[in-house]
């Protein structure tokens, strides 16, 4: 491997001087004039039916300029994917707390706020359903206007089957049975959902918005507004995180937007406040996850069985294919003869559910790294030496059957992590602890499937431009919301093309510049976006490196590239100026497309079998803790982990990567739930929600244990959702390390710890009252009989 300039070395984000100096743009910074402002009138109730709903009263509202409601979208407003059971405001029935009903425009905040509350809306109550496993029974009130699946509340029902798992688990020694179950989290974003929408006189639309993906939300808003492609234009600015929770709520709110700025033919801002943003947005679904494992005496693991529950919420979303990733991880980063998972997703009326870092591979291995834990103790073995006999390597067949074909690293993950923390000391030293304060050390390991795999048609693509300043210009369709994309772009461009990065200038995602190149999720940007970068860069080079040898007068393959220089074997020297403005005269269209296509996999739904992903990545964190036995309270003391990730393009990012998804795993495993009572969420605000501060997060080492992966751009596979997957699992091992004790719901809050529940009564619609930003005595709401 010849020495790299750019890739793997120390870099600049290349946005990070804007955002530090304030200079950065968000959808709230932009004030065009005449713009108007909306507000959305939202449900104060889960399951109702619309009686009556009348904007006119709005529109006599001074100052008050357009009111929507389903009425003014093409269909009603239906949308969604992979399954269509949303609207862009509700349809016949409000199906959860907070779901949208009508929209306004006004001139100042207030007149849109006083417009909502002038609409007049009569809501039936309907009877509703909260509890997963209820919500399945034949008598269960149904929640979305059509059943998918034709069965009531059943959302989706997903399978994996590899070999036959009774008959081994029947003549297995040692058989493992237990339920866990994770909760529901909120994403918790800096910056709340927005967008801003600019009609034009043709009829046309261009939507700024904060969101994930500007081709699916144009596909959504032209499907809703019945306007052809070439009248849409979806512009992604600068996005203040995201986590995977910036897709359903951002194409509503877009289509909210655009619609009334076409009524009304002024630009339409909506800005969402923490408290509605948190009200509207889906959140990390929660799940019950029953096992069934066996292993022989030696400790070898046989097979599995598992069961999992889903609550979706009220719309599908992509629960669905979260959940198809949860049931192709359920059962760890092991070795088995054979493996089952049953999973189904289902409706209820708790808001609803959705794409979360991790993408249910933070649930399913929340709970199979808990059970791995317990099988070793059960089994007497060290945890970490029960994880390496186990754990898949390169030849072996994951749970789902399908071969391990690429180098595997999750042992030395394994390793690194247990020296690095000093394992075997702690370990001997903590079994023997007595006092308030306990300390407990614990291990979590996990694969995560690369990139989409069998969701479906896995490509990006990427255009470069020379400039006539020499500048060139570099588009992809992939989102940069705060996980360093444009950079790993950057840097991948100028290390095939030999130039400074400062010399590239990547633009934001844009409908109008950019091509497709499907949804920035499942980690895919450095190995999709990277590789069409390459492909793009290693196109212009070769017109370059054309009229470098005619400018140096020898063959293409004497030319040699220094940095920007390019010299043939008489050690000629031409500047890249030079060579671009020599590519010109020769008539040289020096602007590039590329495409790069994940190679064919095949993934059967209806079998459960074949290939979901073509690769994987690894790896394994260990967790130090402190507990006081008296009052329940966790400190996590420091954390360890190592992750196998190919080659890293961007440290920097890499590492802040690791360092926020331990911040953010912390939060799952010990302080975030957000919980209902009755359909209503009971906290709103980072006043009652708890995410981690600063004074939470602990002490971090980490490490990238580079593997060999040729597919991947200069060898670089995923990592920013799977660098989360770990930490509630070893932490939760910690805690069972320091009190002997297995508590088998996250997060472990102080009352779960101390009494093995929670002591908070519900107070039912208390904390939405203010969150729904209008006076609900206005709106007449009526029981069923």
């Amino acid at each position: 491997m010849s020495e790299r300039k750019y890739v793997g070395r120390p870099a600049a984000a290349v946005d990070g001087l804007d955002k530090i100096m304030g200079k950065a743009k968000f959808v709230g910074d932009y004030q065009l004039p005449g713009m108007l402002h909306t507000r959305v009138l939202r449900s104060p109730v889960p399951h109702a039916r619309i009686v009556r709903l009348d904007v006119s009263p709005a529109l006599a509202v001074p100052g008050v300029v357009a009111a929507i409601t389903s009425e003014d979208f093409v269909g009603h407003s239906l949308w969604g994917w992979p399954i269509q059971d949303q609207y862009i405001l509700a349809y016949r029935k409000v199906l959860y707390v907070g779901h949208g009903i009508a929209a306004v425009a006004a001139e100042t905040p207030d007149a849109a706020r006083a417009g909502i509350e002038a609409i007049e809306l009569e809501l039936e109550e309907l009877p509703a359903v909260f509890d997963p496993a209820q919500a399945l029974r034949p008598d269960a009130p149904q929640v979305p206007l059509e059943s998918p699946t034709g069965q009531g509340n059943l959302c989706a029902d997903i399978i994996v089957r590899y070999g036959e798992p009774d008959p081994i688990l029947a003549e297995s020694p040692v058989l493992y049975e237990e339920v866990f179950h994770t909760g529901r989290q909120e994403h918790a974003y800096l910056e709340p959902e927005a967008a801003l929408a600019i009609p034009h006189p043709d009829g046309s639309v261009t939507v700024h918005y904060n969101g994930q993906s500007p081709f699916i939300n144009q596909i959504h808003l032209c499907q809703v507004l019945g306007l052809p492609p070439e009248k849409v234009r979806v512009i992604q600015p600068v996005v203040g995180g995201s986590f995977g929770g910036k897709d359903d709520l951002g194409y509503q709110t877009s289509g909210q937007v655009a619609a009334l700025a076409l009524k009304a033919g002024r630009p339409v801002r909506l800005v969402l406040g923490r408290e509605e943003s948190m009200l509207a947005s889906y959140k990390r679904e929660p799940m019950s996850i029953r096992f069934r494992l066996g292993a022989d005496a030696e400790g070898n693991l046989q097979a599995a069985k598992v069961e999992m529950l889903a609550d979706s919420g009220c719309f599908s979303s992509q629960t669905t294919l979260a959940m198809l990733r949860a049931s192709l991880h359920a059962a760890g980063a092991y070795r088995y003869q054979a493996v089952h998972v049953d999973t189904q997703a289902v409706y209820t009326n708790n808001g609803f559910s959705g794409a979360f870092r991790g993408f249910g591979n933070t649930d399913a291995a929340a709970a199979i790294e808990q059970a791995i834990d317990d099988l070793a103790h059960r089994l007497g073995r060290d945890p970490i030496d029960f994880r390496l006999q186990n754990c898949v390597r390169q030849g072996d067949r994951f749970m789902s059957g399908n071969v391990v074909s690429h180098e595997v690293r999750l042992a030395e993950c394994l390793q690194w992590v247990r020296e690095r923390s000093d394992w075997d000391r702690k370990r001997a030293t903590f079994s023997a602890q007595s006092g308030e304060l306990r300390r407990g050390i614990g291990v979590a390991c996990y694969m995560h499937g690369s990139s989409l795999g069998g969701e479906g048609a896995d490509y990006a693509n990427t255009t470069l431009k020379i400039e006539d300043e020499y500048q060139i210009t570099l588009t992809s369709g992939l989102t940069d919301y705060g996980q360093g994309s444009r950079t790993v772009f950057t840097l991948i461009a100028a290390e095939t093309l030999g130039v400074s990065p400062e010399r590239i200038h990547i633009l934001r995602p844009d409908t109008d510049t950019a091509l497709e190149s499907g949804p920035t999720v499942a980690s895919r940007s450095t190995m999709l976006g990277g590789n069409a970068t390459r492909v793009a860069a290693e196109k212009l080079d070769r017109l370059l490196c054309y009229a470098a040898a005619s400018a140096l007068d020898c063959t293409p393959a004497q030319v040699a590239r220094h940095g920007e220089v390019y010299v043939n074997p008489s050690e000629d020297e031409v500047s890249f100026e030079e060579v671009v403005d020599r590519a010109r005269e020769m008539g040289l269209t020096l602007s590039v497309h590329g495409k790069w296509s994940m190679p064919h996999i095949e993934w059967h739904v209806e079998s459960g079998t074949g290939t979901p992903y073509y690769c994987y990545t690894f790896g394994a964190q260990v967790a130090e803790v402190e507990v006081d036995v008296h009052t329940g309270q966790v400190r996590v003391l420091k954390v360890w982990a190592a992750h196998d990730g190919g080659t890293i393009v961007f440290p920097q990012g890499a590492y802040g990567q690791m360092y926020g998804g331990i911040a953010q795993g912390l939060g799952y495993g010990l302080l975030e739930e957000m919980t209902y009572d009755r359909g209503f969420p009971q906290a709103l605000n980072y006043d009652e929600y708890l995410i981690p501060t600063s004074l939470d997060v602990p002490e971090i080492e980490a490490t990238y244990i580079e593997s060999d992966f040729p597919e991947g751009p200069y060898g670089a596979k995923n990592l920013a959702e799977p660098v989360l997957v770990a930490t509630a699992p070893a932490i939760a091992n910690a805690v069972f390390c320091a009190t002997g004790v297995r508590h088998h719901r996250l997060p472990l809050t102080l009352e779960r710890v101390l009494l093995g529940h929670e002591l908070h009564p519900g107070r039912g619609e208390t904390a939405c009252r203010r969150a729904l930003g209008f006076d609900q005595s206005k709106v007449e709401v009526i029981w069923q009989t």
